[in-house]
This record gives C-alpha cells, structure tokens and sequence, in this order.
C-alpha cells in the first residue's frame, strides 16, 4: 500500500513528541516515535484490523491504538490501495470533536 499523511498527521506527531520529551524525556518521546512508526507498519500489512468508526462523521475512518503505547490512536482510512493517514491523538481527547480533514 502507499502511505499518504494529512498534514493535521504530521503536526500531531510533533505536539505528542514534544509534549511527552517536556513531561516523560528524550528516551519515552523516542520510543513513542518508534512504537507508532511499527503500528504503521503493522496497519500497511493489515489494514482492516483497526475499528471502524462508524460513530465519526467521515465514513471509511479506523482506529488503532498504538502499540505499547495503549493511550494514542491513530485514525486512518484505506481508499484505492492507499493507507491514509488522518490523526494520532490521546484516546482521553473528545473523539467526536476531532477534525479528520
């Protein structure tokens, strides 16, 4: 599959690794990074093993939790081969007011 990313993808990761380098350090951001590259991995291999969202207003939107790291969740689409790559959020945030544009 072809991996695409929102921008709102990329400027997640940077709020997450920045947030948890200020509060957990350089070794949790580290290893946060590295753990949701490996989800993306495992979801470009299997992408239909994540839940789909039908209570989210976009149709064709899934989530995933990240692994060993159980509180982020990616939200991604599978559409003409591609794995679309929409947010990584806190699973604690308010779902319904994410924007997945």
């Amino acid at each position: 599959m072809n991996l695409c990313s929102r921008p709102k993808f990329l400027q997640d990761i940077a709020r997450e690794e920045l947030y948890l380098l200020e509060h957990a350090g350089a070794e949790i951001a580290e290893r946060w990074h590295e753990a949701l590259w490996e989800t993306i991995c495992f979801l470009d291999t299997n992408p239909l093993a994540g839940r789909a969202r039908k209570d989210l207003a976009f149709s064709g939107i899934r989530s995933w939790r990240i692994l060993r790291f159980e509180r982020w969740m990616v939200f991604y689409g599978v559409r003409d081969g591609d794995l679309i790559l929409y947010r990584v959020v806190s699973g604690s945030m308010n779902l319904y007011a994410l924007a997945l544009n």
